[in-house]
């Protein structure tokens, strides 16, 4: 089991890649109307297609509400299990007691002395899919207030895209996007993907995430700070490397002339020339979009022959991984990604009695 326990929301997440069903139980979430067209639809975002970046594991996510669901309404102690129905442990026989390169096996292994690896079990990916029904149900509940959260992909390997950092985006431009899931240069990272998926490889990415129409003066400094916050969840997407808030690390390269966002009135509303501390100065919101960066590593799990250890005879051996593993799964991690900025944000918000 794995749980969150925020200032006044609670998630558990338990089961495994391979389990017969993976869990989701959440406290503390405000009562929302329940929409299933678009919780399913914001699931499939997540979910494994026919596109060259995913995985071939063919599940259908669908969320089966045991406690929570009430004429139409979602609140109280929520309990959704999602069940695993495409899964093939077979795949994994030949890596018994043989821990993938850059996965969490070896660690495993030092944690609990587990020597079978099928799946990935409770570090796989695929424990995203409950965390995506309580990213959901918080977004819902933001969204009421006007706030929105989108996300998008803004490079694959060498290849970039468009980004906050240079341009300007709006919601209704991520929203209305269709196909690959980044603002331009789609093809040229696709191809980059069909590249590393040819040569049995992955390839990493960042993608990028934006808090629209956040009210001015949220969050609180120290370890209050909205970055603390949403930086907590973040790192619980497996295969996150990385995060970055504004400008980031690209901030330490300037002087403080250039960085500085400038402060001026326009038509009585106080604005700032620019955006880099990514709308948050002291952990607090200072009425500019929140932005931040998440870098995601390429899949470990690989084709390609590599090195390991036996840990049962102790000696050194090689392994080349079968089975159906993304070839970029960044672009599926995506509602992952707004999944956690929406706790973060609600958390804070339902703590600071600012949703009635």
């Amino acid at each position: 089991m794995s749980v969150f326990k925020g200032e006044k929301l609670k998630i558990e997440i338990t089961g495994g890649s391979h389990n017969e069903e993976i869990k989701l139980v959440a406290e503390g979430f405000p009562t929302v109307k329940y929409d299933e067209s678009s919780l399913k639809s914001f699931l499939k975002r997540r979910m494994p297609t026919a596109e060259l970046y995913s995985t071939q594991r063919r599940e259908e996510d669908e969320p089966i509400f045991v406690k929570g669901l009430d004429n139409g309404l979602i609140g109280g102690l929520i309990e959704v299990i999602i069940k695993n129905n495409d899964v093939k442990k077979s795949d994994y026989n030949a890596l018994y007691a043989k821990p993938r390169p850059s996965h969490s096996d070896l660690a495993a292994f030092y944690k609990d002395g587990t020597l079978d690896f099928s799946g990935g079990g409770r570090f796989s990916g695929r424990m995203t899919a409950p965390l995506c029904v309580a990213g959901y149900l918080a977004k819902t509940a933001l969204k009421s207030y006007g706030i929105e959260i989108g996300s998008y992909i803004s490079s694959v390997g060498n290849v970039f895209g468009k980004s906050y950092k240079t341009d300007e985006i709006t919601y209704s431009e991520i929203e209305n996007n269709e196909g690959f899931p980044s603002l331009s240069n789609g093809q040229n990272m696709l191809d980059k993907i069909a590249i590393a998926r040819a040569e049995k490889d992955s390839i990493g990415a960042t993608a990028e995430c934006i808090i629209f129409n956040l009210p001015k003066g949220v969050g609180d400094n120290l370890f209050g700070g909205i970055e603390n916050k949403i930086s907590n969840l973040i790192f619980a997407i497996p295969g996150v490397k990385g995060i970055e808030f504004g400008r980031g690390f690209e901030i330490s390269e300037l002087f403080g002339s250039e960085a500085n966002d400038e402060i001026y009135i326009k038509s009585g509303e106080i604005l700032t020339k620019t955006n880099n501390s990514g709308g948050i100065n002291g952990g607090i919101s200072n009425g500019m979009n929140v932005n931040f960066r998440v870098a995601f590593r390429p899949t470990p799990s690989i084709g390609k022959t590599q090195n390991t250890v036996d840990l049962e005879k102790t000696e050194n051996t090689t392994i080349e991984i079968c089975g159906r593993h993304d070839a970029c799964f960044a672009v599926r991690a995506l509602p992952a990604v707004e999944s956690a900025a929406a706790i973060a944000i609600l958390d804070i918000m339902l703590y600071e009695n600012r949703l009635k």
